[in-house]
């Protein structure tokens, strides 16, 4: 979502007097706001909120923290290395910023540099593991590997059960060839963490790399058994034997996985998949069939037949097969997604009429009519695709330019857009048209508020409010006008005005509570605060606007006996564990705080941010497993939940187990078909990991409205991509240039450009951008494919 429409939704949004207050609380509530966001993968609305939080604070070194962290996350690096510089140059003594400026120093092999952060940490703990290996790593990257190595063996030594430090001793190991000595050190740490699938993993790698396969086999098998029902173990298996062209073997693997699981359609497919591969289409398709007759409600591996049938250029086979489905799962999800693979077809033939006819039938009327552009406009709106939303709205205005409430969502998918002064401008008109039109007045007072202009949105309010003096939206948006002015006198008037208007009796206390601590008048801060919680003991928000008190007032001590007084006195307090988990973490107190949050998750288990600590936490020690766990039984109570579903997909997908890591992308979409990292993931994962024509076509869907997000290069880069793979070369072309201008010197965007020149023949961009992607000193997979490229065109 464009900035300028998230900070106007912001400021609307903060109508409710929950979140009304003086600086020092507004900070705190965007700030609280960004963290929620950041949890929830919603990268964009994070930035938004943190730009808030420097609005009123240029000098919080905690926000630049974040923010360095949100563009890391969107892979914007230039950006995330300019906010964490800014970290340590507020705070000189953040030794979190000095470790993440430190490694991307070293990804640049700056190694003097990484020296200096690692240094600045160390000056104030000595003992610091995380600065410790960026030194080490300095060596191995400056060459001085065998010194490298002994300081590994030092802090090693040190912690000697720690994974992370055993993973990377073995690695350096491995490095210079030493199997001998990696080995030990995996099988040692593994004496402590037996049930460590990472690091039989690693032991398994390390012996692929020395070319013993059987003992790679042996811990791939005890990976197996401590994991019998994932199937990506037997896939990593397999693929032993096919790299050691023991193809006979790999297909017993995938048939043993089946066997163990018939009425698995995943292992059939992956079955199929390795047939059609090594024994051709043919047999896969016989595979196929008769998972079909032993599973026949598996419309899976119907589709798995139908995207055979087109890579095998055989499409009428492939509508046959689609239109069964349709036919067959009428009505059902399944059936619409065979429409969608049938007008995937007509799309393909080069008919695309015919497919635009098929898709426009989803709206059940005349695709001309005012009616259906305006039905398809507010579809297109609420999918955040702003541009497609702008153009139907503008066409039926054509025909109804008096249509007050078009206008102002023509202003709505404009702001979307970030077309700043068109959006105002569609927003004046529906409000010229419409005086009463409450809806696009709020929208123009949030953008007055956002762009600071205080005073235009008091004169704007000012005619509302004397129509409708009662309205507690209006007075809501009049007090956070003199919040932000430190109208201490007047914000205390319609404070008043708010009580005498009806407003909610503990939010007006929690608003008065907020002004008072803005003037750091702790006491009458304090009694409010109090008064609301009298009114609603068991809610979050009076008692988490205490604990904030207590934490500006630096009385951590005070507010954690305070909390664990109600935790014992009402032991069944919904919120009251966690908020004292929240304390203790804030105290360093890490264990003691995940005790409270599983307090908190079995009196609570909808409330989501205990159980993302107690994923967190686990994950930090390693425990994979145990992180997801948390977050599968979070999301029983939360099945809905976006921020938990995507968490989880993502370290299924960091563990390379990526058919459940797509099925969990495919359930948060089911509950947020608007989720962008969702479907940027997912989209990404069928054209890079599955790739075949059925799994292309839904990443198109999926990946179709990316380019609506001009200003994220990411997403523009994966529709490129999924254009390239579908051999839509002008599209791809044109997409991933607009990439890669938007994040210079990416390597993977690099590699993509690079590839979409050399299969457009345009050798000599292919080359300087291919060349340049392999200066990376991060490894990919594309690494072989980028230098075999390079071959043909050089050759």
């Amino acid at each position: 979502m464009n900035r300028y429409c998230i900070g106007a939704m912001a400021a609307i949004m903060a109508v409710s007097l929950v979140a009304c207050g003086g600086p020092e609380e507004r900070k705190a509530k965007y700030r609280l706001r960004a963290q929620e966001y950041f949890q929830e993968g919603n990268y964009p609305k994070a930035r938004v909120a943190l730009r808030n939080v420097l609005k009123i604070d240029p000098k919080d070194a905690e926000a630049y923290f974040l923010y360095a962290q949100v563009e890391e996350k969107e892979k914007n690096w230039r950006n995330a290395v300019t906010g964490y510089q800014q970290v340590v140059e507020l705070n000189p003594a953040h030794d979190r910023a000095w470790i993440k400026l430190g490694k991307y120093f070293l990804e640049a092999r700056a190694i003097e540099r990484v020296d200096q952060a690692a240094d600045r940490v160390l000056a104030l703990h000595p003992d610091h593991v995380g600065a410790r290996s960026l030194k080490i790593a300095a060596l191995a990257v400056g060459g001085r590997v065998e010194e490298a190595i002994a300081q590994a063996e030092q802090l090693r030594t040190g912690a000697p059960a720690d994974v992370d430090a055993a993973l990377l001793l073995a690695s350096l190991y491995a490095s210079r060839e030493r199997t001998a000595d990696a080995v030990p050190v995996i099988r040692q740490v593994l004496d402590t963490h037996p049930d460590s699938v990472e690091l039989l993993g690693a032991l398994a790698m390390i012996y692929v790399r020395a070319g013993n396969s059987a003992e790679a086999d042996r811990a791939f098998q005890r990976v197996i058994a401590l994991e019998p029902k994932v199937l990506d173990h037997r896939l990593r298996r397999a693929a032993l034997f096919d790299q050691q062209q023991q193809y006979e073997q790999a297909e017993m693997v995938m048939r043993e996985a089946t066997q163990l699981d018939p009425d698995s359609d995943d292992r059939r497919l992956a079955l199929a998949e390795y047939l059609a591969k090594r024994r051709g289409p043919a047999e896969a398709e016989t595979a196929l069939q008769k998972a079909q007759e032993d599973l026949p409600r598996s419309a899976k591996i119907r589709f798995a037949l139908g995207s055979l049938y087109e890579r095998t250029q055989q499409p009428a086979k492939a509508q046959s097969v689609y239109e069964a489905i349709q036919k067959e799962f009428s009505g059902k999800p399944e059936g619409l997604d065979a429409q969608v693979k049938l007008a995937g077809l007509e799309w393909a033939a080069g008919r695309q009429d015919k497919a635009e006819r098929a898709l426009e039938q989803i709206l059940k009327d005349n695709p001309l009519s005012s009616d259906a552009l305006l039905l398809r406009g507010k579809i297109a709106l609420q999918r955040g695709n702003g541009k497609a939303a702008a153009q139907d709205f503008r066409s039926v205005l054509k025909d109804a330019a008096e249509a007050a409430e078009v206008h102002a969502l023509l202003g709505r998918a404009q702001l979307l857009n970030g077309d700043l002064a068109l959006a105002r401008e569609s927003l004046e008109k529906a409000v010229a048209l419409a005086p009463a039109l409450s809806e696009a007045q709020i929208v123009l007072v949030g953008l007055d508020v956002t762009g600071g202009q205080l005073k235009e949105a008091k004169k704007r309010l000012d005619p509302l409010l004397a129509r409708d003096p009662g309205n507690l939206t209006f007075l809501g948006l009049l007090y956070q006008i003199q919040m932000q002015e430190k109208d201490w006198d007047r914000s205390h008037d319609t404070l008043a005005r708010l009580r005498s208007a009806g407003a909610d009796r503990a939010k007006v206390d929690l608003a008065e509570g907020q002004t008072a601590a803005a003037q750091q008048q702790w006491d009458h801060a304090e009694a409010a605060f109090n008064r609301a919680l009298i009114q609603q003991p068991l809610a979050a928000e009076p008692l988490l606007a205490l604990v904030r008190l207590g934490v500006q007032r630096g009385a951590l001590q005070q507010t954690q006996t305070r909390l664990e007084t109600i935790v014992a006195e009402q032991p069944g307090h919904p919120y009251a564990a966690g908020f004292l988990g929240e304390v203790l973490l804030m105290k360093g107190e890490s264990e003691s705080a995940m005790g409270r949050f599983e307090t908190a998750t079995r009196l609570n288990p909808s409330w989501t941010t205990p159980w993302v600590h107690l994923a967190q936490f686990r994950y930090a020690k390693r425990d994979m497993t145990a992180g997801d766990a948390a977050l599968k039984k979070a999301l029983e109570a939360s099945p809905d939940n976006e921020q938990l579903r995507v968490m989880l997909a993502t370290s299924l997908e960091g563990r390379d187990l990526i058919d459940e890591a797509m099925a969990q992308y495919d359930l948060a979409l089911k509950s947020n078909p608007k989720s962008l990292l969702a479907a940027n993931n997912l989209a990404a994962l069928l054209a890079d990991r599955k790739g075949d024509a059925d799994s292309l076509q839904r990443a198109l869907l999926l990946s179709r409205d990316f380019e609506a997000q001009t200003a994220n290069a990411y997403l523009l880069d994966t529709l490129g991509w999924v254009h390239l793979k579908l051999g839509h070369r002008p599209d791809a072309l044109r997409l991933l240039k607009q990439a890669l201008a938007k994040a210079p010197s990416h390597p993977v965007l690099t590699y993509h450009l690079g590839v979409a020149y050399a299969q457009s023949g345009e050798k000599t961009e292919a080359r300087q951008l291919l060349s340049q992607a392999l200066q990376s000193k991060q490894f990919y997979p594309w690494f072989e494919e980028a230098k075999s490229m390079l071959a043909k065109i050089d050759g």
